[in-house]
């Protein structure tokens, strides 16, 4: 058994030509098992059809877009149009975004705040996730005004790093990948700063983690070869971790993962300050 590590960006933030042919070099190789990676959401977008119209399971360390797995406001087709086989393929290691903005939505409500705004840059992202926040929002029984005139704190989406909440010179945001100093694997950071010289990044942990849930699915597989992709897509579908570097966690039928902490940071100048890292409230 072995892995074939693959370029997705060709010194670009992600390049699809190469996503593409990485993702159909996989799906053509009769021996390839599962499929880690995109990090990101818009290159999984583009290679998880592929994927999925060729059986083999896909795991994303990093992806949270809602529509990888459930219907989304500005996404028509999803997650349809990421399954031409007819079947879920795909899997996420991190929380989805819509619980990132439920997850601010609750700071919020402990900051104190009474009124938002929810402000999107206008992108199908952006815009989806200033509807989901707004909903937790009220239902946490705080004001989203029409206008950004008079609140507390403001709502920003569409960032690259994670969602943002603004007030008179403070800046608090979110990320669905947790600090390395919160990882309930405690030992995790100081193994990988040992074993690789260098501290670990956030998603350093939701990568191998990746890896542990397709091992663990191809070591339980069928070994008939007509079934054995299938058998590995069943086995990360549906699993159950009760022990990892994120803590106890599942994946659910549709290929949600049940990870539920968020970290949150407070932004000071250049530096992100890493604070607690709850679940939202279920």
């Amino acid at each position: 058994m072995r892995a074939e590590f693959l370029d997705d960006a060709n010194g670009k933030p992600w390049d699809p030509v190469a996503v593409s042919a990485n993702a159909r070099g996989a799906t053509e190789d009769s021996s390839a098992a599962a499929y880690i990676g995109e990090l990101d959401s818009q290159p999984t977008r583009a290679s998880a059809s592929i994927t999925n119209d060729a059986g083999l399971v896909q795991v994303s360390p990093g992806a949270g877009a809602v529509d990888l797995t459930r219907p989304a406001e500005g996404y028509p087709n999803s997650p349809g149009r990421y399954r031409p086989s007819g079947e879920a393929s795909f899997a996420r290691i991190v929380p989805a975004d819509d619980e990132q903005a439920q997850a601010l939505a609750d700071w919020a409500s402990e900051l104190g705040a009474r009124t938002l705004s929810a402000v999107s840059d206008g992108s199908a992202y952006g815009d989806l996730m200033a509807a989901e926040f707004t909903a937790a929002a009220e239902e946490a029984g705080l004001q989203v005004p029409p206008e950004a005139a008079a609140v507390d704190l403001a709502f920003s989406a569409g960032q690259a790093d994670g969602l943002q909440l603004r007030g008179p010179g403070v800046l608090y945001e979110t990320s669905a990948a947790l600090h390395p100093s919160n990882l309930p694997g405690e030992q995790f950071a100081s193994e990988f700063e040992a074993r690789f010289n260098r501290p670990s990044g956030p998603y350093a942990a939701y990568g191998y983690e990746a890896m542990r849930l397709v091992l663990g699915a191809i070591a339980d597989a069928s070994d008939s070869g007509d079934q054995f992709r299938d058998s590995v897509r069943d086995g990360v579908l549906g699993s159950e971790r009760s022990e990892s570097v994120l803590g106890p966690y599942s994946i659910t039928d549709e290929g949600d993962s049940t990870v539920c902490m968020i970290q949150r940071y407070r932004v000071q100048g250049p530096e992100r300050i890493p604070l607690d890292a709850p679940c939202p409230p279920s």
